[in-house]
């Protein structure tokens, strides 16, 4: 379940964490993170890195934004992909029909969890 009261930094070491131990786990530089860092294009991460990546932080957080929030499209740099990840916190970060969106990709997380530990 979502975890209540994350602020804006702590979002931010848990995706650059994340991040660098996709890196390492791929034999990558493991240098410090900017923002502005594409994650394929500078960082080396493939589509299968990201969607790994992607699967991490859903475990970290509890929730993939990218259900109903935010398209994963729109995700390219290191600073798009800890925006995705702090709007969940952000009581203000968009409009009211947002907290029906994220209930409902919560609900999709815990289904999708779910499933896979019945199948192993």
């Amino acid at each position: 379940m979502l975890k209540e009261g994350i602020d804006a930094a702590h979002v931010s070491s848990l995706v650059h964490a994340a991040i660098t131990r996709i890196m390492e786990l791929r034999g990558l530089p493991a240098k410090g993170l900017q923002g502005y860092d594409k994650l394929s294009a500078s960082l080396g991460l493939r589509s299968l890195d990201l969607a790994e990546l992607v699967f991490e932080l859903e475990s970290v957080f509890g929730v993939d934004p990218f259900q109903k929030l935010v398209p994963i499209t729109s995700v390219r740099t290191v600073d798009d992909l800890v925006g995705a990840y702090r709007r969940l916190f952000d009581p203000n970060g968009g409009p009211a029909h947002d907290m029906k969106e994220l209930f409902q990709a919560q609900q999709a997380s815990q289904s999708r969890r779910e499933k896979g530990e019945t199948r192993q």
